[in-house]
Formats: C-alpha cells, sequence, structure tokens
C-alpha cells in the first residue's frame, strides 16, 4: 500500500472530506489530493503531523507495506531493569525527501464549487483567464484550469448569466436616468431663459410666437444633451466647434517705455478677442448641436432602446 493510499484510507476511516483534512493540516485541499493520487508527497513535518492526527505510528507512514495501522506503543520495560526507568527508545534513520517524485499522471479532482470529489464521468474543466493590458488593447490570458461537476459548471454558468443580466439592466436604468435627466433639466432651463427674453421684447415679438421659439429651443437643448451623454456624433461635433479659435500673429516691438506699452495694449487687446471668440464657438457649438440634435433625437432613441443603452456613457 503506498503512501497515498494510506492516507486515503485514514482520511476515508474517519469520516473526513479532502477538504477537512486539508483544512486541519493548513493546506490546500488539492495538496490533499495530489498525495492521494500520488503526484505529490508530503514532507516530514506533515507526515508527523498525518501520524498525530491518525493515531498511526511514522513508520507506518512511510514504509509500502500492506498492515494495517498501527497505534504508537511505548516498549514495556524488561525483568533486568526496573519499571521506573525510562523506555529504550529505538531511532531509526527518516528518509529526507529531496524532490516531489511523480508516480501517475492521473490526478484526483476536486469541484471548485461545492469541494467534493470528483468522479472521472462527471468531470468538466473551464479555463481561468486574467486580462492583460499591452497599450491601449486589451487580451485575455489562460492561467489554468478550474475543475467542477459538470451539474455545478451548470449551475455557476446560470448564475453568471443572471448576474450579467442584471448588470445590463441596472447599467440600462442607469444611463436611461442620466440621458434623459440631464436632457430634460436642460430643456426646462433653456425654455425658461428663452422665454423670459422673448417676453421681455414683446414689441419684437409676438408672445405667441416667443412661447413657441421657447418650445423650439428647449427641445433643441433636450435633444443635443441626450444624444452627447448617449455616445452618438453630436459630442464630437460639439467639441470640435466650441474648440474653434484663432491664432494671433506674434508681435514685434521695441525696447523702450513706448514699445513695452504697445505690447501690452495689444496684449490685453489679443486677450479680449479671443475671449470674445471662444463664447461665439461656444454659442456657435451650443446652436449647431442642437440643430442636429432636433434632427438626430428620433434615431438616436430608437437605437438606444434596440441596444438597451449599451453605448451610452
Amino acid at each position: 500500500m503506498t503512501l497515498g493510499q494510506k492516507i486515503k484510507k485514514l482520511r476515508t476511516d474517519n469520516n473526513l472530506t479532502q477538504k477537512d483534512l486539508a483544512d486541519q493540516l493548513h493546506v490546500a485541499f488539492q495538496t490533499v489530493s495530489k498525495w492521494e493520487s500520488g503526484t505529490n508527497e508530503p514532507d516530514i513535518a506533515t507526515l508527523k503531523e498525518l501520524s498525530k492526527l491518525f493515531g498511526c505510528s511514522f513508520d507506518y507512514l512511510l514504509n509500502d507495506d500492506e498492515g494495517e495501522v498501527e497505534e504508537e506503543q511505548k516498549p514495556e520495560p524488561t525483568a533486568q531493569e526496573p519499571a521506573t526507568s525510562e523506555p529504550i527508545v529505538e531511532v531509526k534513520e527518516v528518509p529526507v525527501i529531496k524532490e516531489t517524485i511523480i508516480i501517475q499522471k492521473n490526478e484526483a479532482h476536486v469541484c471548485a464549487r461545492c469541494g467534493k470529489d470528483i468522479p472521472e464521468s462527471e468531470l468538466v474543466s473551464e479555463d481561468v483567464t486574467k486580462r492583460e493590458r499591452h497599450g491601449r488593447h486589451t487580451r485575455s490570458v489562460s492561467i489554468g484550469q478550474t475543475y467542477y461537476h459538470k451539474k455545478c459548471l451548470d449551475e455557476l454558468k446560470k448564475e453568471r448569466a443572471q448576474a450579467a443580466s442584471a448588470a445590463r439592466y441596472a447599467k440600462a436604468l442607469s444611463s436611461k436616468k442620466k440621458c434623459f435627466g440631464w436632457g430634460i433639466a436642460g430643456g426646462v432651463v433653456a425654455f425658461g431663459v428663452a422665454l423670459a427674453i422673448f417676453l421681455c421684447n414683446t414689441q419684437s415679438v409676438h408672445p405667441a410666437l416667443g412661447v413657441l421659439f421657447s418650445f423650439i429651443i428647449s427641445y433643441g437643448i433636450f435633444s443635443m444633451l441626450y444624444c452627447i451623454i448617449s455616445g452618438s456624433y453630436i459630442g464630437d461635433v460639439f467639441v470640435w466647434c466650441a474648440g474653434l479659435s484663432i491664432k494671433f500673429p506674434g508681435l514685434i516691438f521695441t525696447w523702450d517705455l513706448e514699445g513695452f506699452a504697445w505690447l501690452i495694449a495689444m496684449k490685453l487687446l489679443f486677450a479680449v478677442l479671443g475671449f470674445l471668440i471662444g463664447v461665439f464657438a461656444l454659442v456657435f457649438a451650443i446652436a449647431f448641436s442642437a440643430a442636429l440634435g432636433m434632427v438626430s433625437f428620433p434615431f438616436v432613441l430608437i437605437h438606444n432602446v434596440h441596444t438597451n443603452y449599451a453605448d451610452a456613457f
């Protein structure tokens, strides 16, 4: 009987699972599985712990024999020496395990879900992967395999699918609230500002037209914000338009008081012009993006409904 077979017999005789034995020895249950299959062997310290745990002799574990478990007994005192004298302990040389010896290729596997031994007929495996980033690209790299009962793996896949579905639903709900929330808020503010401006100029614009124009402006702002948050092309258009600017030429001045005064005046002028150009670019970006949003909003909404807001920010 090999060492692995003895360990398995002692474990089963004591009604212990591989995980129970591993917990008592402070090792992984896969280690116990490899001991019993003969792939690996425990070290000397672990063998001592096993002999104490199962109440068997150290020699019983080391010697390959068919004997039963031997209880550790102290030698009885002989007639020549008094009973109170210390027993004579025979010191045997303990073999030192220098390296792991692979005895057989087949391994006993334990289910990663339920922790029980897996029969060969029910054994299935799953690749364990991790994501690695290489520059802007990411890829999945296999780092090993996990073993399950077929039934356990099917249940695990169902749980993963339910969790993924719940995550997609939560993301879609959050994106929908964000798109409509910001869009409605911006539309209400735009309607209030536009209506206030038109009502203050009733001589130039009829109040009814002012209300109509306010609704159109508010719809444009709402659709623009909705499309931008949904991740459509209008966001890129808005950023491009808002970033329009003019590069001012360099200045040549003389190294005197009048030259420095002229330089400061021109710098201030360029700063004011740059600010006005920036404001104009921002207003143009809002107006142009709002006009595009009013046309694109129905198509973006249909796309979001079909994809369950998968592309939204």
